[in-house]
């Protein structure tokens, strides 16, 4: 399904223009548009038509209501087939419809099903040559890296912009020679194959050729971030998004703001100091799939400070993880909760050594921890030194008889990289 490159001009200079008004605030013009789009969802046209408040949603009731929220008539066990199949044959081009099919990765175990029209990819790439690629009469070449391609990224191929498709189920070895080949100016992908890139390069002695490098995905860890602008000689850039849409990037000051001059945000806090907050979203450009207060689980820290750039729209410090990777602790009658930063604090405290890590907590009394240390003979040491720190980060909580157990490190680039893991049942 071929996007018009005038439609694509069109949003990217509306979207242009929106954020220049330097303003995070829905235009009435907007949500006026927005309301007929919900009328078209039975789902939502039944709440407006009782003027009932419209409820939070969880991916798990988004899904069970599919047929019903969106406005193009796709039922969910027919997307569910497309996509499956396309993941399976890696042939990403089949529609419902005119409309695209996307399958998400699932990190939660629960995988959801994202729906675009051609008026949506023309907004998708509008938004990305705004605020991510900027645009350009001079050609310019993508890599991107990706679990599964979707023809909404090939949207982006023009005569100004070259994308190329690279997929992460062939291992980079097999991959890199293409890779050097192309001389891309753009490099995107997660922030755990973005590394392994880096080091290819490293290894080889040769000079990376990327201009801009965009980290998505995966929570780009500071450490991360140290290395890869180290390696690639230029600043990373950030695109948070996911199955419910591009919420947010890095601008040109290097400060992640969130898309609200399209997206209305609302923000549940989930600590005292209100600094770590759930986003509760309603996207007021999705059509053929509405996003109407959808609570993503992931833990978004706001930045209070004001941004160089101009822009008003909130600023993320960091993007921590998600709610299900919380340790949670029973200690007498209370339940105690560990968020992902301090495990990661704890670990990189312990040792300059250690390259890698990855920490799950799998039983109520057990963490497991992986480490990949700069010199294997160090391994014990390093390890001690990691027992000892988290087992005293645990007791400042008062969470006692914690075992620290060792175990091989692994990772499957066709997952997302979770550093901090909560693999325990949640029934404590």
């Amino acid at each position: 399904m071929k996007v018009s490159k005038l439609a694509i001009l069109y949003y990217f200079l509306k979207l242009r223009f929106s954020r220049l008004r330097r303003s995070s605030r829905i235009s009435s013009k907007m949500k006026k548009s927005w309301k007929k789009t919900l009328n078209k969802s039975s789902f939502y046209a039944d709440l407006l038509q009782k003027e009932t408040p419209f409820p939070i949603m969880d991916k798990t009731q988004f899904m069970n209501h599919f047929d019903v929220i969106n406005t193009v008539g796709v039922k969910k066990e027919d997307a569910f087939r497309v996509a499956l199949k396309s993941e399976e044959d890696r042939d990403f081009s089949p529609t419902i419809n005119g409309i695209s099919i996307g399958l998400s990765s699932g990190t939660s175990g629960n995988r959801g099903i994202f729906l675009t029209s051609k008026k949506e990819k023309a907004i998708w790439v509008g938004a990305v040559l705004d605020r991510v690629i900027g645009f350009s009469f001079r050609k310019r070449k993508v890599a991107f890296f990706l679990r599964a391609n979707n023809n909404l990224y090939e949207a982006v191929n023009s005569h100004v912009l070259s994308f190329s498709f690279f997929d992460l189920k062939i291992p980079l070895e097999y991959q890199f020679e293409r890779l050097k080949q192309l001389n891309a100016d753009i490099l995107v992908g997660q922030p755990s194959i973005l590394l392994a890139i880096a080091k290819r390069y490293q290894a080889k002695e040769l000079t990376p050729p990327f201009q801009t490098v965009i980290s998505v995905a995966e929570v780009l860890e500071e450490d991360y971030e140290k290395t890869l602008s180290s390696i690639f000689n230029c600043q990373i850039k950030q695109v948070y998004q996911c199955t419910e849409g591009f919420l947010a990037y890095t601008c040109k000051a290097g400060k992640l703001h969130l898309n609200e001059d399209w997206l209305e945000i609302e923000k549940k806090y989930l600590d005292a100091e209100h600094t770590r907050f759930h986003p509760i979203i309603t996207d007021y450009l999705r059509e053929s799939q509405p996003i109407v207060r959808y609570e993503l689980n992931d833990i978004l820290h706001e930045d209070h400070s004001a941004c160089t750039c101009g822009s008003q729209s909130t600023i993320l410090s960091k993007i921590e993880g998600r709610s299900d990777d919380v340790f949670s602790f029973k200690v007498q009658d209370e339940i105690i909760t560990v968020y992902p930063d301090f495990i990661r604090r704890s670990i990189l405290k312990a040792s300059p050594d250690i390259l890698d890590y990855a920490v799950s907590l799998s039983a109520k009394d057990e963490i497991k921890v992986s480490l990949i240390v700069k010199h294997l003979e160090k391994y014990e040491q390093v390890f001690q030194l990691v027992q000892e720190e988290l087992l005293g980060m645990l007791e400042a909580y008062g969470i006692e008889n914690i075992h620290i157990v060792k175990t091989n490190y692994t990772h499957d680039p066709t997952t997302k990289f979770r550093r901090v893991r909560n693999e325990y049942s949640k029934s404590i």
